[in-house]
């Protein structure tokens, strides 16, 4: 019979720590792509031939330690309650995963559009923190998110982990360059975007460096046994 276990008290609210600490993050590289759109297209001659997808929100968390005993400095346990995402397993979806960094759904999914949405979003995000960071397992409904993870330069990490959770996964961000296909959100000319590789007649693929890009001296992608976020 599977018995379900728990961390002593330190592990589980430092792990609980971290999970609200991502999520914090998460919210707020999410709002500055939002506020980057937003000043996008209000200094734009033409409005863009797409509609931006504007409900999409992380799922409420309340975390907080509870004392388990009377005495000051008695032992706490930790408590992380997620908001309810409505429908369950029937609408619960993985628009992109934290081993890749392309939409996981076949081009005629009606949420395809979501997800590359959510690409561009990385996008954004890579080219704003400089390579530093962006939002990875990009999961939920098509209202509610939930789950996030911080994908974190490996460079950054060696120097201390900021804000990137145990789904972390460094080769994703060293890859991001090689990996990311730019789609119409990206390629709107109001966003300013350039991508990262473009392909030339022949089909040979021709590497351009942006500004403020991470130096991708890791040329190893994601090995197949590495960890991925649930």
């Amino acid at each position: 019979m599977y018995k379900i276990g728990r961390f002593s008290s330190a592990d589980e609210i430092a792990k609980l720590f971290k999970e609200a600490n991502v999520l914090y993050w998460s919210r707020s590289l999410l709002q500055l792509t939002y506020a980057f759109i937003d000043r996008c297209i209000a200094s734009s001659d033409e409005p863009p031939p797409f509609s931006i997808p504007q409900s999409f929100s992380y799922s409420q968390r309340d975390s907080k330690p509870t004392r388990m005993g009377s005495k000051p400095g008695s032992t706490c346990a930790g408590y992380l309650v997620e908001e309810l995402i409505e429908g369950g397993s029937d609408t619960f979806l993985k628009f992109i995963h934290n081993m890749d960094s392309n939409p996981l759904l076949d081009e005629d999914d009606y949420r395809n559009k979501v997800a590359s949405f959510f690409a561009f979003t990385q996008h954004v995000q890579y080219v704003k923190t400089g390579g530093l960071a962006f939002i990875s397992d990009y999961q939920g409904s098509t209202e509610l998110l939930t789950d996030p993870q911080i994908l974190t330069d490996p460079y950054q990490l060696a120097r201390g982990q900021i804000f990137s959770g145990d789904g972390n996964m460094e080769c994703t961000v060293s890859m991001f360059e090689k990996q990311h296909k730019c789609n119409e959100f990206c390629e709107w000319r109001g966003f300013g975007l350039m991508p990262f590789v473009t392909t030339t007649e022949d089909e040979s693929t021709e590497e351009t460096e942006l500004p403020g890009s991470v130096d991708s001296e890791t040329e190893a992608g994601c090995s197949e046994d590495a960890p991925v976020a649930p």
